[in-house]
């Protein structure tokens, strides 16, 4: 029997999936329960930006303490007890401090990366430099750093260099958050210089964000690029950015094979397949796998996602 040929042909983008940083948080998640097999456990604000994440940890008894629209230090008042676990993207002092002082167990599983960029500002502000920081408004790790450095002048785009005063006589260093787009904070760095030339640039996206970018605009001939990752996850976000800019025409970001639809998709299409730094390899290779099967025409039911194999 002739085995019928794919319809599509799809190109598994690497590296994609956890980064070392996440694997550091959850390897920090999964061994405090180990140790402590009955203790309450609560994350600050999702321990990376996953649902499904979340999800497996609550079949795990660890519940994530995260309301959208509160600030780090609101979330707070909904943990009293137990075993407190801090997120990969940073926390402000004051926010351990707190925790620390209402008889909490802090536990810290912040990206190493995230730590390198707070040990920079810390060092520019003892030598009294003027600090400029490239970020998201709202993301924990901008928070985390406006809190722990409040006289940081915060960049969330271009046009907000116009109104970005300061004094050219004093040294200047600009940073930035680690999950960011490397085409859109070069042109938002290079803006800056043009305003402040004397400044230092010391450009702090994390190596797993810039080879994921970098995977993907080598890819740029590709018929459609499918993203799989969180809503929320920034570096994921920044991954769908970044094939739009680079002319692939058809992008799409689906949190799972769940949000998967294949209307869209046309026969014999170069199918690139690619995911943030937070997403389980499991979510991105159940989209890999069906789709390397799938009938166009007739597409096949999409199993079932379990939540045991989220953490692997």
């Amino acid at each position: 029997m002739i085995k019928k040929k794919a319809d599509l042909e799809i190109i598994d983008i690497k590296p994609r999936g956890y980064c070392k940083g996440v694997v550091r948080a959850l390897r920090i998640v999964k061994r405090t329960r180990e140790e402590n097999p009955e203790a309450t456990i609560n994350i600050l604000g999702k321990v990376v930006h996953n649902r499904y994440i979340m999800e497996a940890l609550n079949y795990y008894r660890i519940k994530t303490i995260d309301i959208p629209g509160l600030t780090r230090e609101e979330l707070l008042q909904y943990v009293d007890q137990g075993i407190l676990i801090l997120s990969a993207h940073g926390t402000a002092k004051k926010i351990i401090e707190i925790a620390k002082g209402k008889g909490l167990t802090v536990i810290d599983a912040v990206c190493n990366d995230v730590v390198s960029t707070h040990d920079i500002i810390g060092q520019a502000s003892a030598q009294n430099k003027q600090i400029v920081f490239i970020g998201k408004n709202y993301h924990p790790e901008t928070e985390a750093i406006l809190q722990n450095f409040p006289l940081v002048h915060l960049i969330t785009q271009e046009s907000d260099i116009e109104s970005l005063n300061l004094d050219s006589a004093r040294n200047i260093l600009i940073t930035n958050q680690t999950t960011l787009s490397i085409l859109e904070i070069q042109s938002i760095i290079q803006a800056i210089l043009e305003k402040y030339p004397q400044a230092e640039v010391n450009n702090e996206i994390c190596g797993a964000t810039r080879v994921r970018q970098e995977a993907i605009i080598k890819q740029a001939d590709l018929d459609a690029l499918i993203v799989v990752g969180d809503p929320n996850s920034n570096n994921t976000a920044m991954l769908a950015q970044i094939g739009l800019e680079h002319g692939i025409e058809h992008v799409v970001r689906v949190e799972s094979i769940e949000d998967l639809t294949l209307k869209e998709f046309k026969q014999g299409w170069r199918v690139g397949i690619t995911s943030g730094a937070s997403t389980p390899t499991y979510l991105t290779k159940m989209v890999s796998h069906y789709l390397k099967e799938v009938d166009l025409r007739n597409p096949q039911r999409k199993p079932k996602i379990d939540l045991t194999k989220i953490l692997e």
